[in-house]
């Protein structure tokens, strides 16, 4: 299981990510695209982050998934029409 951390642009500042927003994004999603379970970060800095949780066989499969069931929603939600996706990306840890 991959978390990608999906940074989403606010069109102005004080719009607030749909509270609905975790559902209308995995509506949108793909069976192919295995996503398990999406955590909202409304107040990470700079963006909004959702944290998506998938099954991929590869590091590059989960961005890429993670990025176009978020890229979907935009499309096809007007509660996102002027939000934009900033980045997709598994977040690197440091580990000791």
């Amino acid at each position: 299981m991959y978390l990608v951390h999906v940074a989403m642009r606010r069109p102005r500042r004080t719009t607030e990510l749909p509270a609905e927003i975790r559902e209308l994004v995995l509506s949108r999603a793909l069976p192919r695209e295995r996503i398990e379970h999406i955590s909202v970060h409304p107040r990470a800095r700079p963006h909004p982050v959702l944290g998506v949780y998938l099954l991929a066989d590869r590091l590059e499969e989960a961005e890429e998934h993670a990025e176009r069931a978020c890229r979907r929603a935009l499309e096809d939600c007007p509660q996102l029409a002027r939000w934009d996706l900033v980045g997709a990306q598994v977040p690197l840890l440091d580990v000791p």
